[in-house]
């Protein structure tokens, strides 16, 4: 069974529970080529700590609403372990900047957090936006979650 490792506390949001979380991730695995044991980190945090991390490891100096962190990019291959195989990585979302952008773009913070989270995990599913193509294969597997996490 596909699984979420979640770590939110302090900056949890309202609506936003473990069950909701496994849900997104199980619609994104049913949709997409990934192992049916995946696994996946995921953090709620900070404006603050996302711009280090931006920083750190994207060369960029400013907060962003999402980075994904594939366990392959990371963790050098003599060191994962044989248990891991199935592990993507880990995905940062910016509390703070998903319910300013939920704002803006007049949906719940809800919506916003299953964009977000179900864009993180296309990426960590080799799902990228890199080009006209790319992108809106992107786009519409994130509609389709979205409208699957939603209606149910």
């Amino acid at each position: 069974m596909a699984r979420v490792y979640v770590g939110y506390e302090p900056y949890g949001l309202d609506k936003i529970d473990d069950e909701l979380i496994q849900f997104v991730f199980d619609v994104v695995v049913s949709l997409t080529k990934l192992h049916t044991g995946s696994e996946v980190g995921l953090i709620l945090t900070t404006d603050r700590q996302m711009q280090k991390l931006n920083k750190k490891y994207r060369g960029e100096d400013n907060s962003t609403n999402i980075l994904s962190f594939a366990y392959t990019e990371t963790t050098p291959e003599e060191f994962r372990d044989v248990g891991d195989k199935h592990y993507l990585g880990d995905i940062f979302i910016s509390r703070t900047r998903l319910k300013k952008d939920a704002k803006e773009e007049r949906v719940s913070d809800k919506e916003k957090f299953v964009h977000l989270f179900a864009h993180g995990l296309l990426h960590l599913a080799g799902i990228h936006h890199h080009g006209v193509r790319e992108t809106a294969e992107m786009e519409g597997l994130e509609d389709k979650v979205i409208e699957l996490v939603l209606s149910a």
